[in-house]
């Protein structure tokens, strides 16, 4: 066969690459192959897009006789890397591998991590000065450089000596280049290569070129011209004709590295120009001074024309590197900032950044800078990154800000757009420091102030990393403020100074300071609410002042948090603490005291220094200082529920045991008194936690232990001593309750409620006090109440069940082994129990149907609960004595009635859903939901993950998981993850406890059950079937590495359970047909077609089910499976609705061809056939 004929290469010097798979096996890089192909896509990619690489500079295709191939020389210039002994496949034909070549000393010294480059470097300028005159040396000098250049590019292509240093014939060479890297594969080049010995390359590259030209510049060659140079040629127009040739090449490797390193030359010229501008200036300064004191002597004036003389030299030498620098700007970067490759725009706006950097003189001007607008609105990640970094190097400077005015005009409001709203984090982050060094220099301040309240409310964003950068920014604001305020202040009259006579200049000043900070952060914070669809990260304002413990980010702890980063705020917090305490009534006749909106937010300000400025050094003088603001913030904020909830946090962030060193036992117990009369003051939730939040702070003082057990006494005391009260001597279940009554016993069983998950309040609640109930009567009573079902009534009792539930729990924890041989205690645990129990099955097992939903839920998860907590334990399983001596278990009658409680509870719940999804369908766009939606969905997980808890625990039965399995996935993932942990219980059930019936009954009870309401629904797919299938496929295969089976059920069992699935699908389908049949209209008939359709997507469901079947099961369910449509009387079509049964034929007929045993019988009963027609 003849080989064909080369193709010639397309228009444009681009050629299609007719090649074959390469193996990467031969590389010595492990899975380069994709790598290639990726990057040889992106190489043509990268001038398709950009006309500006068809530059004068790319070389025509020409038409050439094909050369043979040359055979390498055993040589030390093209010696292999060694590598592991393995068997590698040929190279595909027309391929040939890539040999790394050794045959350039500089380029093999870039791959040394700890190499002196200096003396190479300056080893080949001795050689190249060496070889002026001698033609042949010149050409073996530029050749070592030319050659280095195309080793850098990953090519090994060789040239010869003449042409290196042929200017025309350049084009000519790189196309050749070219051409010959179509033939090779290609594997990535050493700039962005991530192999080891290439791990220098990209350092000592950069180390190169800097001394390279650093080192010329200290000869006359870098300024050499065409009239003195004493070679044939310049060096380095040669040399930078060699780079934008290359840089214009179609392929990326050769593109890419050439403009990298000329980047990093007009780098270099930057420093060299810089030096020679700074030198130029001396000059001038000793010409002038020359000037100034020459006479008419021969001898000044021969020194003035010498001053003169070094002045044009060096101006001369500037002139020559700024011509170099123009030269590389117009022929290559022009057309590379634009390349289609990434990595290439990157390189150049980085680099742009720091030649204007480096040489401000020359490259700080719009025809230069105006090039960043570009790199702000690139599409690269990290195009946009470099650039906004270049920009914050050069506002840095502060006379950069004078020649760049225009340009700072048109970028502000795209760098702004960037802060706020660009896609990565690092790009906002940098992008906000340089609008921040904008801000600086007052121009923002002459446009709108748009801009800045954009940037301001950054300050509240959620995201760590642009609070803190954001802080520079808010920091700038406040100081303008400041200064606007005390402007102000000094220009008042007397008469309005007045209340402030008393107070010290230096006082005022901080007073002032806290204003403007309070008037920046809070008109940013009003800011954002207004236009809350600008900044959709932002925080959500807190209502109330949180407690420090809480791990929610409030807007006061994001500014404090923000302006730390730039300024210790939080170390002046005794100053913001006199000012506070200060009276603010007045503020309106007095500018500098704060409005009540800010007072509050600078109270929030105040807790959030505190807690910041906690360490173990300052912790003294902190406590100190507290213990004298305390009893007075407490006092001036006694009707603020919100600021006291704050206030409430203090405490723990003191050193309590202070009190006693200091011998202020008077002020502790001042202290207790004021936290107790909050507790039992106040109803608001919040402020009762943060209430007993700070009574476990002070208890947990063990110093003054003493007066902590008396107060704490004498506050659980008056607790029920009011609760008593509130009665009176009214029967409970008798008496008639009005609203404030009710609101007054809710509001105490909320303390009660509180406080005993906190602490132990069991003898407290069984003190029968005189004559009087105990608090366990009187709770018990009314949870009672709850079976009468006044709705009003609802948020009491359930109130009570909680606490008879909580009692029951620490009269648990409390029995010990010691207490098992007391028969009164046990008696009392038992006791106790059983009231509980009996009290809480009423409330929703009852006849009665008017209990309240709520009531009704918290009976039936204290009930659960109850019997969790007092089931019988194995031996190593957590178990307690309490657990021993009164262990009970659920009958089964109850565990039925529970699972029908638990269905009710679910079918309120979806419709619930149904209503909220009606009326998201209505408005036509998604909404949030409201606190009231978000608290109903927490308590109905809670009753989910309770009755689970109580199934996993052997609570209640296996059979049980069929409820919540059937609606995996319906109320969304929060369920879900839920009922998931049923399936290990089916697993452990069906694989190692041999309950594979049990498996069976719950797990097709619940698919069947989750097909039925996908039936009900007008959903299209089986969505939820489908996915809980998926899930309980995990309970009948254990995997282990590797998807290797461990252990599975037995295929008998998977094989019934599917022929169960059929009947069902069977009964359903046949049902359907005839009820078709019999439709009397055409909207009925539609309607029973499409249901018709919908059951056989339950055959999809099954799919996933058939893990451990056999080939010889598979057949059984497949005759089956024949049967069930048979009986049907319903012949199978093309229609797409049989998708699901043609999928779920296929995959029992590839499990039965797959079955040796299957095999085995096949080809045994074709040999008896074979043998009853011989």
């Amino acid at each position: 066969m003849s080989s064909p004929e080369p193709e010639e290469p397309r228009r444009g010097s681009r050629v299609r690459k007719q090649v074959n798979k390469f193996d990467a096996s031969q590389q010595n890089g492990k899975g380069k192959r994709k790598h290639v192909e990726d990057q040889e896509d992106d190489d043509q990619e990268g001038l398709i897009s950009d006309p500006e690489d068809e530059s004068d500079h790319e070389p025509a295709p020409k038409k050439k006789k094909p050369a043979a191939p040359r055979k390498p020389r055993a040589s030390a210039g093209t010696t292999k890397k060694s590598g592991p002994k393995a068997k590698t496949k040929p190279a595909a034909e027309g391929v040939r591998e890539i040999t790394e070549k050794t045959d350039s000393p500089l380029f093999n010294a870039l791959q040394q991590p700890d190499i002196a480059l200096q003396p190479l470097i300056d080893e080949w300028i001795e050689t190249y000065q060496q070889a002026a005159g001698d033609e042949t040396s010149e050409q073996k000098s530029i050749h070592e450089l030319v050659v280095f250049f195309i080793r850098c590019c990953g090519m090994a292509t060789e040239i010869e000596q003449a042409e290196a240093t042929d200017d025309d014939g350049i084009p000519d060479v790189i196309e050749r280049v070219q051409d010959e890297s179509v033939h090779v594969a290609l594997a990535t080049y050493p700039l962005i290569s991530k192999a080891k010995n290439f791990k220098p390359f990209h350092s000592n590259l950069n180390e190169f070129i800097s001394h390279f030209i650093s080192s010329l510049a200290l000869t006359p060659i870098l300024f050499h011209t065409a009239d003195n140079t004493p070679h044939s040629s310049l060096l380095i127009p040669l040399l930078l004709n060699w780079l934008m040739c290359m840089s214009s090449s179609t392929l990326r490797p050769i593109r890419h590295t050439s403009t990298y390193m000329t980047l990093r030359i007009n780098s270099a010229l930057c420093d060299v120009a810089a030096d020679v501008s700074k030198d130029l200036s001396v000059k001038q300064r000793q010409r002038d001074a020359e000037v100034r004191k020459a006479g008419v002597t021969n001898a000044a004036q021969k020194r003035v024309k010498a001053a003169e003389d070094r002045v044009k030299e060096v101006q001369e030498r500037k002139q020559t590197l700024e011509e170099l620098m123009q030269e590389i700007f117009d022929v290559m970067f022009v057309h590379r900032v634009r390349d289609a490759d990434p990595n290439i725009r990157t390189d150049c706006l980085r680099e742009l950044g720091v030649w204007a950097k480096k040489y401000p003189d020359y490259y700080v001007s719009t025809s230069y800078l105006s090039y960043f607008t570009r790199g702000c609105n690139d599409t690269h990640t990290h195009a946009r990154l470099e650039t906004v970094k270049a920009l914050a190097n050069l506002y840095s400077r502060e006379t950069f800000i004078n020649n760049a005015r225009t340009l700072t005009m048109r970028l502000a409001p795209r760098v702004t757009e960037m802060a706020t709203r660009d896609v990565d984090l690092s790009v906002r982050v940098v992008a906000l420091q340089v609008i921040t060094l904008i801000d600086r220099t007052g121009i923002l301040q002459d446009e709108e102030d748009e801009e800045r309240d954009k940037v301001a409310k950054l300050v509240y964003d959620q995201e760590p990393r642009i609070r803190k950068a954001a802080g520079a920014f808010i920091l700038g604001l406040w100081e303008e403020r400041k200064e606007g305020l005390k402007a102000v202040w000094s220009g008042l009259r007397a008469n309005k100074k007045k209340r402030a006579a008393n107070i010290a200049e230096d006082e005022m000043s901080n007073y002032l300071d806290w204003k403007s900070l309070a008037a920046v952060l809070l008109y940013t914070s009003k800011s954002l609410d207004d236009d809350s669809s600008e900044q959709p990260s932002a925080l959500k304002s807190a209502l109330f002042i949180p407690s420090l413990s809480n791990t929610q980010m409030t807007r006061a702890t994001a500014a404090v948090e923000s302006i730390g980063a730039e300024h210790e705020l939080w170390k002046d917090w005794e100053s913001l603490v006199d000012y506070l305490l200060v009276d603010h009534s007045t503020n309106e006749e007095d500018m500098w005291l704060l409005r009540e909106d800010e007072e509050t937010f600078m109270l929030q300000v105040l807790l959030a220094c505190i807690e910041r400025e906690e360490n173990e050094e300052d912790e003294p003088d902190r406590t100190k200082t507290l213990i004298k603001v305390l009893p007075r913030l407490f006092a001036k904020h006694q009707g603020d529920v919100g600021r006291m909830t704050g206030i409430l946090s203090i405490p723990g962030h003191m050193n309590l045991s202070l009190y006693l060193d200091m011998r202020m036992s008077s002020a502790y117990e001042s202290l207790w008194d004021d936290i107790s009369k909050q507790f039992l003051k106040y109803t608001s939730p919040t402020i009762l936690t943060a209430s007993i939040s700070a009574i476990g702070h002070l208890v947990a003082n063990s110093s003054l232990s003493s007066i902590n057990e008396a107060k704490l006494s004498e506050l659980q005391e008056s607790l029920f001593a009011s609760l008593r009260d509130a009665i009176g001597s009214e029967d409970v279940a008798l008496v008639t309750l009005d609203d404030e009554q009710i609101s007054h016993l809710e509001a105490i069983m909320l303390r009660i409620t509180l406080l005993q998950r906190s602490m132990d309040l069991v003898d407290v609640m069984e003190d029968e006090e005189g004559q009087q109930s105990s608090g366990w009567d009187i709770i018990c009573a009314f949870a009672d109440r709850g079976k009468l079902g006044y709705k009003e009534e609802a948020t009491m009792v359930d109130y009570a069940v909680q606490i008879i539930f909580l009692h029951v729990t620490w009269l648990f924890k409390r029995f010990s082994k010691e207490d098992a041989q007391d028969a009164t205690k046990v008696d009392l645990l038992c006791t106790r129990r059983d009231t509980a129990l009996q009290t809480f099955s009423p409330l929703f097992l009852g006849e009665t149907t008017n209990t309240a939903n709520a009531v009704r839920r918290q009976a039936f998860i204290s009930f659960i609960n109850t019997h969790v907590l007092f089931a019988k334990r194995a031996e190593g399983r957590g178990r307690a004595p309490a657990s021993d001596v009164c262990s009970v278990a659920v009958p089964d009658e109850i565990q039925h009635r529970l699972g029908g409680a638990f269905q009710a509870a679910i079918e309120r719940y979806a419709s619930v859903m149904e209503t909220r999804s009606a009326g998201q369908e209505e408005s036509q766009q998604p909404r949030e939901l409201t606190p009231d939606e978000i608290q109903e969905d927490l308590h109905f997980f809670q009753l989910v993950s309770v009755f689970v808890g109580a199934i996993r625990c052997g609570v209640l039965e296996v059979e049980h998981a069929k409820e919540p399995l059937a609606h995996y996935s319906r109320f969304g993932p929060t369920y879900d993850s839920i009922v998931k942990k049923l399936v290990d219980v089916l697993r452990d059930e069906g694989i190692y406890n041999r309950e594979a019936d049990a498996v069976q009954h719950v797990a097709g009870s619940a698919l069947q059950q989750s097909f039925n309401i996908f039936l009900d629904s007008e959903e299209d797919e089986p969505t939820a079937p489908l996915a809980l299938a998926r899930v309980i496929a995990t309970a009948f295969v254990i995997h282990g590495s590797q998807f290797a089976i461990l252990r599975q059920l037995h295929p008998s069992d998977v094989c019934d359970f599917h022929l169960e699935a059929l009947d069902f699908v069977s009964r359903k389908f046949s049902t359907t047909v005839k009820q078709e049949g019999n439709a009397r209209n055409k909207e009925q008939k539609s309607r029973l077609t499409r249901k018709k359709w919908a059951v056989l997507t339950f055959f999809k469901v099954l799919v996933p089910l058939l893990g451990p079947v056999t080939g010889k099961d598979a057949l059984k369910i497949k005759a089956h499976l024949e049967d069930v449509i048979d009986s049907s009387g319903v012949q199978l079509t093309t229609n797409k609705g049989w998708d699901g049964y043609r999928a779920y034929e296929k995959r029992l007929i590839g499990i039965a061809s797959k079955d040796p045993n299957v095999k085995m019988m096949a080809s045994k009963k074709v040999v008896e056939r074979e043998d009853t027609e011989g």
